[in-house]
Order: structure tokens, then sequence, then C-alpha cells
């Protein structure tokens, strides 16, 4: 399964890992990141364990999406 880093607008539901912990986990909600110091224009909440975690397109590595 190919896997690709973020830089696009993500579906909900779409299957991730997130780099800096290296845990799976669903995206479950697509905000506007206006932090100009960022790459990524979104920023995601991301269902791991149960529990809603914050990161930008960078911080997340795409392994399926629907």
């Amino acid at each position: 399964m190919g896997r690709e880093l973020v830089h696009k607008r993500l579906k909900l539901g779409t299957l991730v890992q997130l780099n800096r912990t290296h845990e799976y986990g669903i995206v479950v909600r697509v905000k506007i990141n206006w932090d100009s110091k960022l790459d990524s224009p979104f920023c995601y909440g991301v269902l791991v364990r149960d529990e809603e975690v914050s990161a930008n397109g960078g911080d997340l590595t795409v392994i399926g999406d629907n």
C-alpha cells in the first residue's frame, strides 16, 4: 500500500499515521490552519486510541483513504 506525505485536504475517514508518535488514526475533523509559519493550510483532528489529537499536514502520512 502506497504512502504519501499530506499537502492536500484529506477526506473524513482517511487512515493516517502520525509521524511524531508512529501511531495510526482516522481523520475526524478538518480545520483551516491560519498560522502562516506552517507548510500545510489544513489542520486535522485525528482519532487515536479513542482520543482526538490535532495534527497538521506535515505531521501525517496517508495510509489509506476512502
